[in-house]
């Protein structure tokens, strides 16, 4: 058998030589620590240092970012959404309150119409009122009979919400009065004062249904 060489003796090492690695090591040593205190004084760490070269971060970063966007947007529409309910609340609110005024108003003067058609009837029954207020003691009862029909029609009327306008006296108001003819002013009467009313004026609740005729006086 053939016999393995012997290893060669290894020489010690000159103290020169030492010198030289621990040399070197510090050496090393100190660039290290240098490099991590730049980077640490940029605010970055070796990992975040090489961090733009890792594409699977990247796509990490990108989809972090897209998904923030559609965040906003989402929350953009859920605002959006909420104003428009809102305004359609409103004006929802406002159809309905509207509609329910419409709706009282029809029903507080849904008996106008047949109220105005029944002044004309009421301007004859004055005038025969007048009438069989001078009959004789013969038509008495014919009078009586007639005044309380007169009666019974104009409190059916006033019940419905009529109401004659004040005018014989009064001072002339063109909101409720018509002015159809002027006289002189005669004693004790005042300027712009009714002193005659051709033609009674009613009031329909809180509407001017008709206005009087009147004549006024007025100083020459």
């Amino acid at each position: 058998m053939n016999a393995k060489p012997q290893d060669k003796e290894r020489k010690p090492m000159t103290e020169e030589a030492v010198d030289d690695a621990e040399f070197a090591e510090d050496a090393e040593f100190f660039e290290d620590a240098e490099t991590n205190g730049m980077r640490r004084k940029s605010g970055t760490t070796e990992s975040e240092a090489t961090a733009g070269d890792d594409p699977d971060e990247e796509a990490l970063n990108g989809e972090i970012l897209e998904g923030a966007e559609e965040g906003e947007a989402e929350r953009d529409d859920k605002e959006a959404i909420q104003n428009r309910y809102l305004r359609l609340n409103a004006d929802f609110d406002n159809f309905r309150k509207r509609t329910q005024k419409e709706k009282e108003d029809w029903s507080r003067y849904a008996s106008q119409r047949i109220v105005e058609k029944l002044l004309p009837v009421i301007d004859n029954l004055d005038a025969a009122a007048i009438a069989v207020a001078n009959a004789g003691e013969e038509s008495r009862n014919v009078a009586d009979g007639y005044l309380m029909i007169h009666k019974q029609l104009t409190d059916i009327l006033s019940h419905e919400g009529l109401t004659e306008i004040p005018a014989l006296d009064k001072s002339f108001d063109p909101n409720v009065h018509e002015a159809v003819m002027t006289v002189s002013l005669a004693e004790g009467q005042a300027e712009n004062q009714v002193v005659v009313v051709l033609r009674k004026g009613y009031m329909f609740k809180d509407k001017v249904l008709r206005p009087a005729m009147v004549q006024v006086a007025k100083s020459t």
